[in-house]
């Protein structure tokens, strides 16, 4: 392996929902985002499992509920922020629904542990009822996706996205992947863009594979490790 280290960029897919370390099961506040689970969460997830199978170091950018546009924010910042040059780097992006839209709350309650490339962008999972969104942002959001949501703004949105990221990879070292975590709206052309017609839960089919909520287990993040092993090794170290 070339590269001195793995980040990757998205949404819950990415992040790792639903891991939880079951010796953590007994807290009243049991959940994947408390931070005594953050080791074990970044483990098992197939970005955490990626780094170790190359073992080289690995950082996680994925966002829950997270949208293109939190996506590429995300990505920008780390840019500015990366002490490693670019080309050390093999950067992963889990595109999501196109359908997602973020905002910026400059007036979200910012937490101790909220890492300081998320402390101001929002997901478009209004409908979870997160404290940290207030009624008249909520209200914003919502008449926002009636005015203006349809599939040509989401087909826009998703291409725009991967034209950025297959521009990036060409002008940086030929060091991006980019894949689906959510079904794509179209089957776009880039040179980066791996199993264009479809997400990962192609891979993830099966309830074995998946946890409660829909996203994979431990099971599901080994399998989806192993069918990105293939291509990196095919599309980007083939490239080097």
């Amino acid at each position: 392996m070339k590269y001195k280290k793995i980040v990757g960029f998205g949404d819950s897919w990415i992040w790792g929902d639903e891991l939880f370390d079951p010796a953590l099961a007994h807290l009243p506040t049991a959940h994947p985002s408390l931070v005594e689970n953050n080791l074990y969460r970044q483990q098992h997830c197939f970005l955490g499992q990626l780094g170790q199978y190359y073992q080289i170091p690995y950082e996680n950018f994925g966002i829950p509920g997270g949208s293109l546009q939190s996506t590429l924010w995300t990505y920008l910042w780390w840019l500015e922020h990366e002490e490693l040059a670019v080309e050390d780097c093999l950067i992963l992006v889990g595109l999501t629904e196109s359908s997602r839209t973020s905002f910026y709350n400059p007036t979200h309650t910012v937490y101790d542990n909220d890492a300081p490339w998320n402390r101001f962008v929002h997901s478009a999972w209004i409908h979870s009822g997160f404290s940290g969104n207030g009624t008249e942002w909520v209200h914003m959001v919502k008449a926002n996706m009636v005015l203006t949501n349809c599939s040509e703004l989401s087909k826009l949105n998703y291409n725009l996205t991967v034209k950025f990221f297959e521009g990036q990879h060409q002008c940086l070292s030929k060091n991006i992947l980019q894949f689906c975590t959510a079904p794509p709206p179209l089957v776009a052309d880039a040179k980066n863009l791996i199993w264009s017609d479809r997400s990962l839960s192609f891979f993830c089919n099966k309830k074995e594979l998946l946890a409660p909520g829909g996203h994979p287990n431990e099971i599901g993040h080994r399998l989806l490790r192993n069918h990105l092993i293939e291509q990196i090794e095919s599309v980007i170290l083939a490239e080097c």
